[in-house]
């Protein structure tokens, strides 16, 4: 039987060191867009490894604390980057990335987007409560107020609207943005393009996996 040190030696030795020394920019990825450089590492090594890990797998590969891995793996789920599937033979979750990077960006955009527009409108909202019960519906500064609520709420819909459907577009491979950005991209990074935009090979073991239903 292979015990847990083995299992975890294994999973070091399965990962490359060139493939290793490529986690930085993963980490400079995630760190454009408002993560942690730790979000981005881990996620990174889930991508080069060549099957699932577990939460120890991943601390022991990266000289983490099994808090601070456990913790990152979840924000990660919340943000649709990572998925976990329950090993039933090992006993402990196993984590694989979501490929789909824009997917993931476009989430992240929605949802801080979505936060600034509401506090904003929010904030608008008891402005207007207050003038209209201290100077009345006549204050020609309601009418501002109300016009800079209804912008907000035009926006936010407008966004929603503009990323679903670019996500939509990119998740089929025959809409005219998907075929756009993939013939764009093999120009210059090849495979790269095919991870994130989901091209028909050479697709990384990991998020092949990724796609396969769960067994058990």
């Amino acid at each position: 039987m292979t015990s847990t040190t083995d299992t975890e030696s294994d999973a070091l030795a399965r990962i490359d060191e060139p493939l290793l020394a490529e986690l930085p920019t993963f980490e400079l990825f995630f760190k454009t867009f408002g993560f942690k450089r730790v979000h981005g590492r881990i996620w990174g090594l889930l991508v080069l490894s060549d099957r699932a890990l577990s939460s120890k797998e991943i601390a022991a590969q990266l000289g983490l604390s099994q808090a601070a891995t456990s913790s990152t793996l979840n924000e990660l789920a919340e943000w649709g980057a990572v998925q976990s599937t329950f090993d039933s033979s090992r006993r402990c979750h196993l984590h694989s990335p979501v490929g789909n990077a824009l997917s993931i960006v476009a989430t992240v955009f929605r949802r801080r987007e979505q936060v600034v527009f509401q506090q904003f409108k929010q904030a608008a909202e008891r402005a207007q409560a207050f003038i209209t019960e201290k100077h009345g519906e006549r204050d020609p500064r309601v009418l501002t107020l109300r016009s800079i609520i209804t912008t907000c709420d035009i926006a936010e819909a407008l966004m929603q609207l503009v990323l679903n459907a670019v996500q939509n577009a990119m998740s089929d491979s025959e809409s005219v943005l998907s075929r756009a950005i993939n013939a764009a991209f093999k120009v210059g990074v090849g495979v790269p393009a095919r991870w994130l935009f989901g091209g028909p090979k050479e697709v990384p073991a990991a998020v092949v996996r990724e796609k396969e239903p769960a067994n058990g």
